[in-house]
């Protein structure tokens, strides 16, 4: 029995959201998915490379149980339709088709110059501190010379015929689209070849002034869509005005999200099924919007070595060479990816910003591209070896034999700490797409490995923190990851949250004493002889008095170190109520009778900060396992200490499922064994000897009073081997008999 319609919603819509940051891989994955060649990869007849399956044996060698299960992932993505190319939708591309539709004129020039126009007076109408095209002569001369050049040759008469729609709003136009069943022109249009090739000609030529100032560009366009729904000065204007005044609308936050989703719709429409991979997501509450609305949505981090991502970062601009410099432009793109991750703008009810780090803190999927290696070639090619990145290492078009090539370490004993079966190995790009694909074509068609189960346990242990400004989990296990502690960021025993606890209480007076200290009830500040709970009542007088309305019935907690390091004028961590997540784990231990953690792991939804770091070091955790890196010097001043290579402990961003992704990868439709009888129709094959007894019971219970008849049933049972032989023809006897008599 097929089970084709049972699977039918994972095969025909599947949707992926890519995140990650700036040269950490995620184009390098879309490429993967959406190939069209790639499915062949994975079959030796039509692609003899095997270098896939040298790295499951070698999975094999090291855990034999983790190389079955990639062994099994190999087999099944073969199988017929199992693996199918997905459609990329590219979020620039998303956001300059959005761009068009403001700017559309009838007439070519008229639409060219109104493009040139707009993208000048976005850069001028607000002083920046980073360049933007439009905020100085030279790049204004840019955009009105070679942008202009490049759209007189390429926004062709295909390109303006197709937005001569009129005065509408871009989102009722997909609504008619899609009523009027015009949705085949509009998905043939924006995913077919003619815009994707000048959409990626378009950013091209941008790049080719500055690679950091065409990303903002894009940074400032979807930036004003989330804020007005739309791009114009008049919406500028709005923008700056709401930072001023903090006043910032939130109703077109999922303007982007809504017209993906739209597309996604068309293209469904369009062509049948739905396997599209969005490239790639920036914004914390589009993702949310994703999540919400589609069950087959699943977010994928990717990131790779820092190193090498910088490295892809500094490879992209040399090779575009840009106007500003290539020094320039690698150094402004740096730091604008900074910006990207670590951005708090949400805090401030800046939802339109991005925030790379929150989007990470969300993935369904931890994808992680190794560092470089390289690959000795057999063959007689023109190099003798030459140097692939990881992620491109199973992608080979013709058959090769590779070695890998160990880099040279004259330390025995790092070599032989790096042949410890007990230190991780990452796994390549190619050998996590495998997964994550069959997990979701097929979930539970696997277990999930040591590290995810300990990576889970530490993610949900996160929700149980009552911080209410970051919450992270930590597990710490034996070798043989056996959990020893589970923790999370939390104040001690004894005390309360701080998410249960009200600062209105300062105000209205303590109704629960005990929940606040002697120092927030009593403390004073020597500069000016006033009381905390003083400072505490001046904040929360200087705010609007409507305020509480806003909160509608929620509890109003705060947050007892920023407030005091606040009225101190400083920035010390010390003040903070809450054990850390990995501590706490760790104490958990000896709380509840100590168990050596030598050689051990420790999970942690963020990397340890240095404090955690010396405990775990001095506990001998060998390897750390983490989601989101924590900013700080914990890496090189505390992990990387140690007086010999030997003693310190591995740090590993996190590879595989964590999240609300577990659960809907891991937890199969059915049961394995009854999928499996349905699909084969395999049954164990019934033993003879197990049918005798059962009718000799049977029978034995029917004469129990004719001891005659008893007698001679166990003559008749006691050759197994002629018994339901004898048995049929004293049946058929009995039935011919039987028919003689009906008949007289």
């Amino acid at each position: 029995m097929g089970l084709k319609e049972f699977y039918k919603l994972r095969n025909d819509f599947i949707l992926i959201g890519l995140t990650g940051r700036m040269g950490g891989g995620t184009h390098d994955v879309g490429n993967i998915l959406c190939s069209k060649d790639y499915s062949n990869y994975f079959d030796e007849n039509e692609n003899e490379n095997l270098l896939l399956k040298d790295e499951i044996e070698q999975v094999k060698k090291n855990n034999i149980n983790e190389g079955l299960k990639y062994e099994i992932l190999h087999n099944f993505i073969k199988g017929e339709g199992n693996f199918t190319h997905f459609q990329r939708v590219k979020y620039k591309s998303v956001i300059l088709f959005q761009f068009l539709f403001d700017c559309k004129k009838d007439e070519k020039k008229e639409f060219i110059d109104n493009i040139i126009r707009t993208i000048v007076d976005i850069g001028q109408y607000k002083k920046f501190v980073n360049e933007r095209f439009g905020s100085n002569f030279d790049n204004a001369n840019f955009v009105n010379n070679e942008l202009k050049d490049f759209l007189n040759v390429n926004l062709t008469d295909e390109i303006v015929e197709f937005f001569k729609i009129g005065d509408t709003d871009l989102h009722q136009f997909f609504e008619d689209s899609i009523d009027k069943v015009q949705y085949q022109k509009l998905g043939s249009f924006f995913f077919g070849a003619g815009f994707c090739d000048f959409a990626d000609k378009f950013f091209d030529t941008l790049d080719m002034y500055g690679h950091s100032v065409r990303i903002r560009f894009v940074h400032i366009l979807a930036y004003m869509y989330r804020i007005c729904g739309k791009v114009s000065l008049e919406s500028s204007l709005i923008i700056e005005e709401g930072e001023e005044n903090e006043t910032l609308e939130s109703k077109n936050i999922y303007f982007n999200a809504q017209t993906i989703k739209y597309l996604i719709k068309i293209y469904k429409k369009t062509f049948g099924n739905c396997n599209v991979v969005i490239d790639c997501l920036k914004n914390s509450f589009e993702v949310n919007y994703f999540r919400e609305r589609f069950s087959g949505f699943y977010l994928v981090a990717v990131n790779r070595e820092e190193s090498s991502r910088i490295n892809k970062l500094e490879s992209k601009i040399n090779r575009i060479s840009p106007k500003i410099g290539v020094k320039d432009d690698i150094l402004k793109t740096i730091k604008f990816d900074e910006t990207e991750y670590k951005t708090d703008h949400f805090k401030d009810g800046n939802f339109a910003a991005v925030d790379v780090e929150n989007c990470i803190q969300k993935s369904d999927y931890h994808i992680y591209i190794d560092k470089e290696v390289k690959i000795e070639n057999v063959y007689n090619d023109d190099e003798s070896e030459v140097e692939l990145k990881y992620a491109d290492r199973f992608r080979l078009t013709k058959p090769q034999v590779l070695t890998l090539v160990n880099s040279q370490i004259n330390d025995y004993d790092i070599q032989k700490k790096i042949n410890d079966k007990n230190t991780f190995s990452y796994k390549s790009c190619d050998l996590q797409i495998l997964k994550l694909i069959c997990l979701i074509k097929q979930p539970g068609i696997i277990t999930p490995s040591a590290l995810e189960r300990c990576m889970q346990i530490a993610f949900n242990a996160k929700y149980n923190s009552g911080c209410i400004s970051r919450q992270v989990g930590a597990v710490v296990t034996d070798k043989s990851y056996s959990i020893k502690g589970v923790g999370w960021n939390e104040v001690p025993e004894g005390q309360t949250p701080c998410s249960l606890r009200s600062i209105y209480e300062f105000k209205n007076g303590f109704s629960n004493p005990s929940v606040f200290t002697d120092f927030e009830k009593n403390g004073r500040y020597d500069d000016d002889e006033k009381s905390f709970k003083d400072k505490i009542v001046e904040s929360i007088n200087s705010v609007p008095v409507d305020f509480k309305d806003e909160l509608n019935g929620r509890n109003c907690p705060y947050c007892f170190k920023e407030f005091h390091n606040s009225f101190e004028g400083q920035k010390n961590q010390v003040h903070t109520r809450s054990l850390h997540a990995e501590e706490n784990a760790m104490l958990q231990i000896t709380k509840y009778g100590g168990q050596p953690l030598k050689g051990g792991h420790l999970f942690t939804t963020a990397s340890p900060c240095e404090l955690c770091s010396k405990k775990a070091y001095q506990l001998g955790i060998q390897n750390i396992f983490y989601i989101d890196p924590y900013p700080g010097i914990s890496r090189k001043q505390i992990l990387k200490g140690g007086n010999s290579e030997m003693s310190n402990p591995n740090l590993y961003m996190y590879q595989g499922v964590v999240g609300r992704g577990f659960n809907k990868l891991y937890e199969p439709f059915m049961s394995i064994k009854d999928e499996t009888k349905l699909r084969t129709k395999i049954r164990p094959v019934e033993n003879n000897k197990v049918k005798i007894k059962t009718l000799k019971k049977i029978f034995e219970k029917e004469m129990k009073s004719d001891i005659v008849m008893k007698n001679k049933l166990d003559e008749l049972f006691e050759d197994d081997k002629e018994v339901i032989r004898k048995l049929t023809d004293i049946i058929k006897k009995g039935l011919d008999n039987n028919s003689v008599h009906d008949e007289k």
